[in-house]
């Protein structure tokens, strides 16, 4: 069995807990209140960019020809992405601005140090924090993709797309390369939970008081 299938089947029902939470389940419906979309855009606009930045950092520890692959697969989809996500931003009024300004909320604030830790500690430990997110946002993608809000149907086709797929196929790839351990579960089972909590936060618009991340 693959690395990431093992990864998958040891968290066991909380991997169900995540791509169908009930934030996840009200987007479906179309039922989930604006104000609880537009604060979890916020916060996910916040929690990419130090992404993205754990990639980067990361990627100094990989084999060339896999952070080559990540990285070109990223930049080559990068402008359906942006494209739905300013439609999203523009939509609901939402400025660079107000991103900047708004504060992680617990749940982002440490989900994020947790993905920048592991970009510190090598390539495949990264890998095994950073696939829950890309893979079951794919999930989430294609369960969404018939909701009748036109937002969230709107968010729901990129992460439903071709484009997208080939995204988490080429880290899935990058992780099945390596056996798999113990030590990888760790980050993995602690990022399916933090993306459990960063619906949950979402769906009540908890407090957002951290300002910096350090």
């Amino acid at each position: 069995m693959k690395t990431s299938q093992i990864l998958k089947e040891r968290v066991g029902g909380l991997w169900e807990k995540y791509v169908k939470h009930e934030f996840v389940k009200q987007m479906k419906e179309g039922t989930l209140p604006q104000e609880s979309f537009r604060y979890y855009l916020i916060q996910d606009s916040k929690y990419v960019e130090v992404m993205l930045r754990g990639l980067m950092r990361a990627s100094s520890f990989a084999p060339s020809s896999q952070a080559t692959q990540i990285l070109s697969t990223i930049l080559n989809t990068r402008d359906k992405g942006m494209e739905v996500h300013n439609y999203l931003l523009d939509k609901l009024g939402i400025t660079h601005e107000e991103i900047t300004n708004t504060g992680y909320n617990l749940a982002n604030y440490a989900y994020t140090r947790h993905l920048y830790y592991y970009s510190t500690k090598g390539w495949k430990e990264f890998l095994s924090a950073w696939a829950p997110c890309m893979w079951g946002y794919y999930e989430v993608g294609k369960y969404v993709a018939d909701s009748p809000n036109q937002l969230f149907s709107k968010w729901a086709e990129f992460y439903a797309s071709d484009e997208y797929k080939r995204r988490v196929e080429a880290i899935l790839g990058a992780l099945d390369s390596y056996e798999f351990s113990e030590d990888l579960l760790i980050p993995f089972s602690a990022s399916v939970r933090f993306e459990i909590m960063f619906w949950e936060y979402s769906l009540r618009r908890e407090e957002t008081p951290f300002y910096e991340l350090i």
